[in-house]
Parts: C-alpha cells; sequence; structure tokens
C-alpha cells in the first residue's frame, strides 16, 4: 500500500459497511499468515456476497424456515439416515478435524474453507432432498430427518467459525435455540449433539447482501467512481495489476446456452443450462434486463469454468458468464465464427 499511489485501505471503511465480523472472515479466509496477499474493496464484497450473504446466510434462513413450517418451530428428532444425510455428517466432521489441523498449523485459511464447503454441501442437500416435496407427500420421517441433518450442520459450522465471527455465530446459534455461550466449542463437537427439541426462531438475514457498484460480468452494475476516473486516464491502477500465474488460475471456456429461464423472485436473473463440451451445467446470470431468455439460447458464450459453485437465490450457479456494460448497454462477450462448447480460452 502507498499513500502516493492512493491506495491505501481504510479498514474501518470496510468494517462499517459490513460489520467486524465480516471483515475478519474475510481477512483469515483470503490471506494466509506468513505470505504475502491482496486485497481490495471488490474482492471483500464479492466473498462476502458469495460465502456470507449467498451461502451461509440464505441456507440459515432457508432451514429455519423450512423448519418452522413444518414443526412450528422445535428441532425434529431425525429417522434412521440414509446415504445423503451420512455423507453430510461425515463431510461435517471432517470439517471439525480440519479445523483442528488448521489452528495448529497455522493455516486457519484451510479450516474456515472445510467449514464453508460443508456449507454449500448442505446447500445442494436441501435443492436435492427436496423437503416442501417431501411436506406435501407426507414423508414426515424422511422430511424430519432432512432437517435436523441440514440444521445439525449448521451447528457444527456455526462452532468451527465462532473464532472468526463470535458475534454473527452467536445469532446464527440462537435461531437455532442455542443461548448465550451455549454453543459447543470446536473441542466438544465430537460429543453427542443436542440440537432435537431446541426450538428455531425465523431471523432476519445474518448477513444481508450488498451491491457492489462497479462493473462487473455478472451483475452488469454501474462502475464505480474511482473505475471510471481511471478510464478517463487510460491508466491501469497499480494495485490491479496481477501476475501471469494469478492468470493462468482462471479458467475460461465456451459454453453453448441450451436453455433460459427467469429466476423466480428476481427480475434481473436468469438460470441458464449451458454445455461445456460433454459437461451440461446451471448458470445464474445477471443479464435478464438485457436479454429474453429466447434471445440468449443458442448463444455460444464465454464463462469462468473453475470458479466456485454459488447459491443465488436458493439455485445453484456452476460458473460465471462474462459481459461488457456501456452506458445502458450490456452484451455478452461471445466469440468470432463458430466454434464447439468447452474450448478453453488463453
Amino acid at each position: 500500500m502507498s499513500k502516493s499511489l492512493g491506495n491505501v485501505v481504510n479498514p474501518m471503511d470496510m468494517i462499517d459497511r459490513a460489520g467486524v465480523d465480516a471483515f475478519r472472515y474475510f481477512l483469515l479466509a483470503e490471506m494466509s499468515p506468513g505470505n504475502d496477499a491482496n486485497f481490495s474493496e471488490r474482492s471483500f464484497l464479492l466473498r462476502y456476497n458469495s460465502d456470507l450473504a449467498n451461502d451461509l446466510g440464505n441456507l440459515l434462513s432457508r432451514v429455519a424456515k423450512l423448519i418452522v413450517r413444518a414443526t412450528g418451530g422445535p428441532i425434529p428428532v431425525p429417522g434412521a439416515p440414509e446415504v445423503a444425510d451420512q455423507e453430510i455428517c461425515d463431510l461435517a466432521r471432517g470439517a471439525v478435524s480440519a479445523m483442528r489441523s488448521s489452528l495448529e498449523e497455522l493455516k486457519l485459511d484451510q479450516g474456515i474453507n472445510a467449514a464453508m464447503n460443508v456449507v454449500r454441501a448442505v446447500n445442494r442437500y436441501i435443492e436435492h432432498s427436496a423437503p416442501w416435496t417431501l411436506a406435501k407427500e407426507g414423508k414426515t420421517e424422511r422430511l424430519h430427518t432432512v432437517l435436523y441433518t441440514a440444521a445439525d450442520a449448521l451447528r457444527i459450522v456455526a462452532s468451527l467459525l465462532a473464532p472468526v465471527m463470535p458475534e454473527k455465530m452467536a445469532e446464527l446459534g440462537s435461531v437455532l435455540g442455542f443461548g448465550p455461550g451455549e454453543l459447543p466449542a470446536i473441542s466438544d463437537l465430537e460429543k453427542p449433539s443436542t440440537l432435537p427439541g431446541r426450538t428455531v426462531k425465523d431471523s432476519v438475514p445474518l448477513f444481508p447482501r450488498i451491491l457492489i457498484e462497479e462493473s462487473g460480468a455478472e451483475t452488469c452494475a454501474k462502475p464505480a467512481k474511482a473505475e471510471k476516473a481511471a478510464a478517463k486516464e487510460q491508466e491501469v491502477p497499480v494495485a490491479e495489476l496481477i501476475a501471469i500465474e494469478d492468470f493462468g488460475k482462471v479458467q475460461l471456456r465456451t459454453a453453448k446456452v441450451l436453455e433460459a429461464a427467469p429466476v423466480e423472485g428476481a427480475d434481473k436473473l436468469l438460470k441458464l443450462k449451458i454445455e461445456v463440451g460433454s459437461e451440461t451445467r446451471q448458470l445464474v446470470a445477471g443479464v435478464a434486463k438485457y436479454y429474453t431468455p429466447e434471445a440468449i439460447v443458442g448463444k455460444t458464450i464465454v464463462i469462468v469454468a473453475n470458479l466456485k459453485p454459488a447459491t443465488i437465490r436458493g439455485v445453484e450457479s456452476q460458473g460465471m458468464l462474462l459481459a461488457a456494460k456501456s452506458g445502458k448497454e450490456c452484451r455478452l462477450v461471445t466469440v468470432d465464427g463458430d466454434l464447439p462448447s468447452g474450448i478453453l480460452i488463453g
């Protein structure tokens, strides 16, 4: 950081915008102790929205609402576990071991990543188990097992992340029926769960989503003031320069849009079914104000193929498409000529 370059960051600005817990989470999740690291407001807000607002916050809200609808509030006693339930339990236990190892080795980012992998897995588990369908079909025992499994995974995640985000994880614990100081310590997570019988509370969003006011492929939002000024001067800010090794981590591929449909309750989002070589994926893109589903089907677009999945409005997105915005126009980045899907760009 340098005052002369004007790239000094005031952490209090970030804390005022997203809270101290979220800022602490970013620093520990993004940066390995003892190594150099990069920081930008955009990277902080992207991780906040992806990890905390979309993945963890939305999962807690969904599980709490489903339990309240199913039982009136008490966390149900589970029935006999199936393979999918056991996989979640095993993944959560593995995260406990990973966090202990990361603490001993001072590699906190690895332990945090293991905990967030549990969150992402539970989001997929909820989608695949479809508890709303189980409720309609009267499969009460199976419904209770799914809801308990998801709630217990959240309990473990809350304990693992409590040293990083003590206030927010206390709030999460409160939604699950834990009083102040009742969340188990990491060293106690192998003891039997005390969840059944605790009463879930419906909650306000744990991590309200923050609008990123800068140009981005996923949102096609307005450029930030700093980027507008940089564009006028036709200069690349030093803080934005990356090494070739960093660029090599990003895998851009061609993809063909097979199907497109609006995301329910989100007027800016389209849910796309895309073909990437021999693989079929689902992708959520914020381009509904610029493209109708009919207009986007059949296009060969460019995607970030190795971006970790994220859940947006309850829909899993496996990648991110590229788009460019100028004024009120937003255009997808496509390829010149007829190329098959799955082609590596670089």
